[in-house]
């Protein structure tokens, strides 16, 4: 890491003071911003802009330490399971299966690129609260363990296990909103305190403690369905580690209580993800987070101990998801300036990246720090919007403290990695990013870029339309050589 400068208004110095224990960020003495090593400029000029670079040195750190967090609190087995959900480049879901870890699945596509991969089924979870067939089927086939959310999935497994001569592996996925919730607000779902536990209520995804101790009787009774435990995912909720506290309190009571019920004492708990960094656009400020995954574990994990200890329950191997909290400041949005307009007091820098490719800055406010990347060394001494190039407002990050930029220059948007590749989009026929992976030893290309042909390669014109295609092909060669 750098150390901290003594000029504070400068890229430079806003980067010393948001760097992060895993960030492999620095700055050259031409003052351009380096990610692992390589400089944002030789960058673009080899692979194009914009760009998203992944620094697979970040990813794997993040793994480990949230790993090894969980390891430190907690007695028994760990299976860190990456969402891909979060970033599903094939190349990064290699990375963990290099690491060891499991993952997070939700229907079709996430189970093909977990796959391809070199995930191990073992160690591989399917969620989703209206599973197809097919999906169900490869889980069967595959050996994932199928966190249930449907009733009616019990009986298709049934069936599928029979058909198949096998049987699957299962557990149960559970509703937890303990009145306690009331306590807190959400910065990401933008509630209050009264609306918390409504909120996690009308969500769709688990049962209600009654219901799944009825379903729990009925899996134990079933032949080929093997019973392991029990799944609950809240997402991230907000910053104060009380939340995780009180919700994994009452989720391991819930537990114990199914147990005392049904006699069933679960082999695993799988607690999801959803847990705040450091740096956390997620929480729609750009100020830091001072807790750490660390302090989220041992919290999170004496909660569960105790309820358990308590229920005198063996403890069970420990399942999490976490998926931001492994991408996120993994990735760096690159872009190259454009316009830049200056008016009513005002500055648009307008960029040739946009909101298509940070899309949760638009659905869900997402504030992201935004580094003049060709001029981290100049006195940032302008304030201006950094602007994408659509039609719409496109605002990747307003009133924000920058050098004087100019066509040409590079901005760089932190915390690119989670979130902004999976829900991008070509609104206006833009096309998307390529992604490449850096680290201190090389640079590959992970994603080609998008070009305008695959935006629109799947569109059909009907044959009876078809006259009207030639016609226009006809009146641009008629202008062409008139």
């Amino acid at each position: 890491m750098m150390p901290m400068s003594s000029e504070p208004k400068t890229g430079a110095g806003l980067l010393a003071e948001v760097l992060t224990r895993t960030d492999n960020l620095d700055v050259s003495e031409e003052g351009f911003l380096e990610i692992e090593g390589h400089n944002v400029n030789e960058l673009l000029s080899t692979f194009g802009s914009p760009l998203f670079v992944i620094s697979e040195g970040t990813f794997r750190s993040n793994f480990r330490r949230v790993r090894r967090a969980f390891e430190i609190a907690w007695p028994a087995t760990v299976n860190v399971m990456y969402a891909g959900k979060a970033n599903n480049n094939i190349a990064l879901r290699a990375i963990i299966s290099d690491e060891g870890g499991g993952g997070d699945c939700f229907g079709q596509g996430e189970i093909f690129a977990t796959f391809a991969g070199g995930a191990e089924p073992e160690l591989v979870a399917l969620n989703g609260s209206n599973k197809s067939e097919e999906e169900l089927w490869q889980a069967v086939t595959r050996g994932i363990v199928i966190n249930i959310d449907d009733i009616d999935e019990i009986a298709t497994l049934e069936r599928i296990c029979r058909e198949t001569d096998s049987s699957v592996r299962v557990n149960i996925r559970l509703k937890i909103a303990p009145p306690e919730l009331a306590e807190f607000d959400s910065d990401t779902l933008g509630v209050s305190e009264d609306q918390l536990v409504e909120a996690v209520l009308d969500e769709k995804w688990g049962f209600s403690p009654e219901m799944a101790t009825v379903l729990t009787r009925q899996v134990l009774a079933s032949p080929n369905l093997l019973m392991l435990g029990y799944h609950v995912h809240m997402g991230r909720i907000g910053r104060d580690p009380n939340i995780q506290r009180t919700w994994a309190r009452a989720f391991a009571t819930v537990v114990a209580q199914i147990a005392a019920d049904t006699g069933f004492e679960p082999a695993v708990v799988d607690i999801g993800g959803g847990w705040a960094r450091e740096r956390d656009p997620e929480s729609r400020t750009l100020e830091l987070n001072p807790t750490t995954i660390e302090d989220y574990a041992a919290q999170t994990c004496e909660a569960l101990l105790a309820a358990f200890h308590g229920a005198g329950l063996p403890i069970p191997k420990l399942w999490l998801e976490p998926g931001r909290y492994i991408a996120g400041n993994a990735g760096v949005l690159l872009a190259t300036v454009g316009a830049v307009k200056s008016d009513l007091g005002r500055t648009w820098i307008n960029v040739d990246a946009s909101t298509n490719n940070l899309t949760r800055i638009d659905s869900s406010k997402y504030a992201h720090h935004v580094l003049p990347a060709s001029k981290m060394h100049e006195p940032r001494s302008v304030v201006a919007s950094v602007v994408g190039s659509t039609c719409t407002h496109s605002i990747l990050a307003s009133d924000v403290e920058l050098p004087m930029l100019t066509r040409g220059d590079i901005v760089a948007v932190l915390d690119a990695g989670m979130y902004a590749e999976t829900t991008s989009n070509q609104y206006n026929g833009v096309p998307r990013p390529a992604t490449v992976l850096v680290s201190r030893d090389s640079r590959d290309l992970i994603k080609r870029r998008e070009t305008v042909g695959d935006v629109f390669g799947l569109h059909l014109v009907p044959d009876r339309l078809t006259h009207a295609l030639e016609g226009a092909r006809d009146a641009a060669a008629a202008k062409q050589y008139s």
